[in-house]
């Protein structure tokens, strides 16, 4: 795959993520991994595609489900099969308390699919926010 056909897929992600389709799986790897901060309380790493749908599911509840979530892409950078992507993401946590966070995650795409992320986020402002 070429940069700018990963770099489409990670965009397709966030896409996808943002609106709720339910086919978001298809664009992870058998085998994909997702790490974590360790000092977030979803942290560590999480091995295989049902791990990371666990992952993503135990999120999905710490925001406001009428509030659709707002990715802003700020910065998108590839090289071979990885995708670097600074974001903020605006939205309402579960208490009706507003979100804002900025967030750096790195992809790394094979095949099309997405083997591996490294989500890096202000952990202390999410815990405050989402489960303080």
């Amino acid at each position: 795959m070429t940069t700018a056909e990963n770099k489409a897929i990670v965009r397709v992600y966030f896409d996808k993520m943002t609106s709720g389709a339910v086919d978001l799986p298809d664009l992870l790897a058998d085998d994909v991994t997702w790490w974590v901060p360790p000092s977030s309380k979803l942290g560590g790493t999480h091995e295989g595609k049902a791990a990371v749908l666990e992952l993503m599911g135990s999120g999905v509840d710490l925001y406001d489900a009428d509030t659709p979530l707002d990715v802003e892409i700020e910065q998108m950078v590839a090289e071979d099969d990885w995708v670097t992507v600074q974001t903020t993401i605006t939205g309402k946590t579960a208490r009706g308390e507003d979100y804002r966070n900025h967030y750096h995650f790195a992809f790394q795409l094979r095949d099309g699919k997405i083997v591996l992320v490294k989500e890096y986020v202000d952990t202390l402002y999410a815990e405050q926010k989402l489960f303080g």
